[in-house]
């Protein structure tokens, strides 16, 4: 996972994590940057969990026609992906591309495009309770390789958008921030130190996840190499508020 996560592609990649707060400066001579990749909208849900699935899919792998009973985002790590929602055309994804896959319609295809290589992607489920993480219409016929990531729990809150950001740390940069919104990551490539007060310092190697679940927790980002730059995908959550009932 580590050596698949370090080939997205740089310029894709080459990104902070804007929106969650930061201030600070970079202790090399090269810039922290950022990319927004994508914003995803749908009805308010009171989300308890969000689930994450890690699929590797072989040469040629069809995907089963599916639903999903919770709204999925998600980008391609590796390879390319022919996408298609009912009653939409098809899209073709390619690495380090950000995808959405709504409620209420069927997913016609999330196929590999490629014959001869592989194609890896991630889905981040914001679920309600007791949603499950994705309904196949029928029992696949070919295994589907799904390697899970920590599953991260919140408050009940109403959500109704994800903002996906691409990022990059520059070597041997210090990073301050305040979470105004719950927000998952993941370690691409490099290794960095997630400071929260009160709490164990974690490293974080590439292909590692992470999670500041609670708005407003303040934490700092530190890149632990003085050499590479260290290079993140991070999902913002955008609560309402908690539900009152």
């Amino acid at each position: 996972m580590t050596t698949i996560l370090k080939n997205i592609k740089a310029a894709v990649l080459a990104a902070s994590l804007a929106g969650l707060g930061f201030a600070g400066t970079a202790n090399a001579e090269a810039a922290n940057t950022r990319t927004k990749l994508l914003s995803a909208h749908f009805a308010p849900r009171n989300v308890v969990q969000v689930e994450v699935g890690d699929f590797h899919f072989k040469p040629g792998q069809v995907s089963p026609l599916h639903t999903h009973d919770a709204p999925a985002v998600g980008y391609v790590a590796k390879g390319g992906i022919i996408y298609q929602v009912e009653g939409e055309k098809p899209q073709v994804l390619r690495e380090g591309d950000a995808f959405y896959e709504p409620t209420g319609k069927r997913i016609l295809r999330f196929d590999n495009v490629s014959a001869t290589e592989e194609a890896i992607f991630l889905d981040f489920n914001l679920e309600q309770k007791g949603e499950p993480f994705i309904v196949f219409e029928e029992k696949p016929k070919q295994a589907i390789d799904r390697r899970t990531l920590p599953t991260v729990k919140l408050a009940s809150q109403i959500v109704d958008q994800v903002d996906i950001y691409a990022s990059e740390l520059a070597r041997g940069s210090t990073l301050q921030l305040n979470a105004h919104v719950p927000a998952l990551g993941l370690v691409s490539e490099g290794v960095v130190e997630l400071r929260v007060n009160g709490k164990q310092t974690k490293r974080i190697v590439a292909g590692a996840s992470f999670a500041l679940p609670i708005a407003g927790s303040q934490a700092t980002i530190v890149n632990a190499s003085a050499e590479v730059p260290a290079k993140l995908v991070t999902f913002q959550l955008i609560a309402r508020g908690n539900l009152t009932n």
